[in-house]
């Protein structure tokens, strides 16, 4: 999953870009083995700096105007508000990527059913990310997932998300590493799992660099969590993740000699 990103306000500012230069940049996420496109206009993080609801809507659709037609594989929005997904559905996105499970805006459960689009959910509690370990992890997973299924998402295009990162102050960087240790787990729900590790922060605590320098780290750290169960790896860096890919792949297929 190769990420569009709209936002200047994101941490790693190599990743931005705009509506005028999307399409070159998701091209090149596809011929370089991307199998889903996420588009996000808001920076997730709980630390940068807010937008409106208006102008994340604006960023989207422009960027989606530009893409559809001209990409073909899937495109995931990423969002938590019940009118920009409605609206980026219609205007020819398949997936929506909401980082609360449903719980920001109530009517988006019902928007993504309508719609009988893809939908990620990620491990929140009462904030995104805040579940703390792996058994908080799952425990929001299981919540999230009824909660979809009762909205009437199909459970068949649900993907999960564990929520790695650094989404709250209280959630240290020995969650992360413990939940990628302990990934397996996830298989308990029988559905995809989103690996989202792209050079996020939680990294420099291992390795002290910035996010510029943590395409390495990153890498690792999906090779290791696609190794014990992940399906989807989240990524700024598309070629080289497919590249990391080929030799999980590569062992998991391995024959016992």
């Amino acid at each position: 999953m190769g990420i569009l990103n709209l936002s200047p306000e994101s941490f790693y500012k190599n990743s931005v870009t705009n509506a005028a230069g999307i399409v070159g940049a998701a091209q090149k996420m596809v011929d370089d083995g991307a199998a889903i496109l996420d588009v996000g206009a808001r920076s997730t993080s709980p630390w940068a700096e807010p937008i409106s609801v208006g102008e994340e809507k604006e960023r989207l659709l422009t960027a989606l105007k530009e893409l559809t037609g001209n990409v073909d594989i899937p495109i995931s929005i990423d969002t938590m508000y019940a009118d920009i997904a409605d609206a980026a559905l219609n205007a020819g996105a398949e997936i929506v990527n909401d980082i609360s499970s449903l719980k920001t805006d109530p009517r988006m459960g019902a928007v993504i059913a309508g719609h009988d689009a893809g939908a990620v959910l990620m491990a929140t509690e009462k904030r995104p990310g805040d579940p703390l370990g792996m058994g908080a992890v799952i425990s929001s997973l299981t919540v999230a997932v009824s909660d979809a299924k009762r909205a009437g998402i199909d459970p068949e295009k649900i993907i999960l998300d564990p929520a790695i990162g650094h989404w709250v102050s209280e959630k240290t960087a020995a969650y992360d590493f413990d939940v990628i240790n302990q990934f397996e787990r996830l298989l308990v729900f029988e559905m995809p799992v989103l690996i989202a590790a792209s050079r996020k922060s939680f990294l420099s605590s291992a390795v002290e660099k910035p996010a510029e320098e943590r395409l390495l780290s990153g890498l690792a750290a999906a090779s290791i969590a696609a190794y014990k169960c992940g399906h989807i790896i989240r990524t700024h860096d598309v070629a080289e993740t497919v590249e990391a890919m080929k030799i999980v792949h590569a062992v998991r297929a391995a024959p016992r000699l």
